[in-house]
């Protein structure tokens, strides 16, 4: 089965510059605890420089809730410090930081089922 990447109706302001991630019928999610460590939801990005379809690999993972298909992107995350930037500051024309990371997508109806931790299904798209 090959993934898709979905985006929503550009009216919809909380999914702008956002996509999602499909395989047959099922959408999938990330959850934070299946991520690097360190590093948070908001600061990850999908990299599709090589196309939708072959920007994902699917592995059968039968020790997660019974045996769930699992998909692995190599995306981004961004190197953001908060504690450097104030709550405004002035635009900068620089790239910002980023490094590749596995991102590990579970199917959504999965979400939750281990222990609580942050979810998302509209990911940030990176344009490099």
């Amino acid at each position: 089965m090959a993934q898709q990447v979905i985006q929503g109706n550009p009216r919809i302001a909380d999914d702008t510059g956002r996509v999602a991630v499909q395989r047959g019928p099922l959408i999938y999610c990330l959850e934070e605890l299946d991520q690097p460590s360190g590093v948070a939801l908001s600061d990850v990005a999908l990299d599709l420089a090589t196309g939708s379809a072959e920007a994902f690999q699917s592995k059968q993972q039968a020790d997660l809730l019974g045996g769930v298909v699992v998909l692995h992107h190599l995306g981004v995350a961004y190197e953001r410090d908060a504690a450097e930037n104030a709550l405004y500051s002035r635009h900068s024309r620089k790239p910002p930081k980023t490094r590749k990371v596995d991102l590990r997508f579970i199917p959504y109806y999965a979400w939750a089922n281990r222990h609580p931790t942050w979810m998302q299904v509209w990911t940030q798209l990176y344009k490099a």
